[in-house]
């Protein structure tokens, strides 16, 4: 099986932004709170333990009502098959339900994200990393991409370090690669059983259906 690079993809009016860069190359981060990378046409697709995360957050009793809340919607993904992504708000303009607003005269218009940093999806958490999974060998590496073409927190800050990134984000890590390896064998045959994978009792310990 070819290595499958799961990545969240910057798209613009132009077209989807440039691959990752290597581990190699400077990632200098520090996020300014823009908020740009929140909103717009970013499409944010979600893992089984992202929706977890968010429904328990939400005191919700089963991860169905995120869809019946409409906050989490069904949308072709990774090999074309129908996975969770945010559904994002429409009025006044596209931003995710979890974006918050916030002006300060000192600091201005700030996006903050409410479900920071326990409870967001992995993919923000690991933003501006991208991370590249290797199914046949269970490996996996990490590239650089900006969260926003223009996003004004990539070139400061420190460099991001993979090995803390790794550590804190141990267990997630490997939430996610179950989950693929999962879905890579369903999808090969069983492509029906794929929905089972995201609707679960919240009141229960995690594990992958």
């Amino acid at each position: 099986m070819e290595e499958m690079e799961l990545i969240q993809e910057i798209q613009t009016e132009e077209g989807t932004a440039d691959l990752p860069r290597t581990m190699t190359d400077s990632r200098r981060f520090s996020c300014t709170l823009c908020g740009e990378c929140c909103s717009g046409t970013m499409e944010v697709f979600l893992n089984p333990y992202d929706l977890y995360k968010m429904g328990r957050f939400l005191n919700m009793s089963h991860s169905i009502e995120l869809f019946e809340k409409k906050l989490i919607e069904w949308a072709p993904g990774q090999n074309s098959l129908l996975l969770p992504k945010i559904r994002f708000k429409t009025e006044p303009f596209s931003f995710c339900p979890f974006l918050i607003n916030d002006y300060q005269d000192e600091l201005g218009l700030r996006g903050l994200c409410s479900l920071h940093p326990e409870h967001k999806p992995l993919v923000c958490h690991l933003a501006p990393l991208t991370r590249q999974i290797d199914l046949e060998t269970g490996e996996d590496s990490f590239g650089f991409i900006p969260p926003h073409p223009d996003c004004p927190g990539c070139g400061r800050g420190e460099e991001i370090r993979e090995d803390l990134v790794r550590k804190e984000l141990k267990s997630e890590l490997a939430h996610e690669m179950t989950y693929y390896q999962i879905l890579s064998d369903r999808a090969e045959g069983h492509p029906e059983k794929i929905r089972g994978l995201f609707l679960f009792d919240l009141n229960k310990s995690f594990s992958v259906p």
